[in-house]
C-alpha cells in the first residue's frame, strides 16, 4: 500500500514539474515556474517521508490567490465557451481564454497538493 501511495506522489510531483517546465515560454515565466515548483515540493517531499505544513500552506495559499485572480476570466470564458475553443493561441482581444487556462492549472495544482496532504495524513508520514 505504501508503494502505491508513493507512486501516486511521484506521479503528482512529475506532473507539477512538467507543468513548471511548460511555463518557460510564458510571458511571465518566473511567476508560473515558481508557482508550480512550490506546489511540486509537497508530493515530492513525501517520497522521502517529509511533510512540511509550512510548504503545504504556502502552496494552498498561492493556489487560492491564483484561483481568485483568474476566476473572472474563467467566468468570462464560461460565458463564451460554445463559440471559443480553450485550446487556441493567445489573443489580445480574448484575454479570458488565457485566464481560464491559468484558473484550470491552479485548480489542478491545488487538487494535487491537497490529495498529497491527505496521503500524508493517511500514511502518517511526518
Amino acid at each position: 500500500m505504501i508503494y502505491f501511495l508513493k507512486s501516486i506522489c511521484l506521479l503528482f510531483g512529475i506532473t507539477l514539474v512538467a507543468f513548471a517546465s511548460l511555463q518557460f515560454n510564458d510571458p511571465d515565466p518566473v511567476i508560473w515556474v515558481s508557482f508550480y515548483t512550490i506546489c511540486a515540493l509537497v508530493p515530492l517531499l513525501l517520497l522521502v517521508n517529509k511533510f512540511y505544513r509550512t510548504i503545504f500552506w504556502i502552496a494552498v495559499s498561492i493556489c487560492a490567490v491564483q484561483l481568485f485572480i483568474s476566476a473572472p476570466g474563467a467566468y468570462q470564458y464560461y460565458l463564451h465557451m460554445t463559440e471559443e475553443p480553450l485550446m487556441q493561441g493567445m489573443n489580445a482581444d480574448k484575454p479570458y481564454i488565457e485566464e481560464c487556462r491559468e484558473f484550470l492549472g491552479a485548480l489542478i495544482a491545488l487538487a494535487l497538493v491537497v490529495i498529497s496532504a491527505l496521503i500524508a495524513k493517511v500514511t502518517i508520514i511526518k
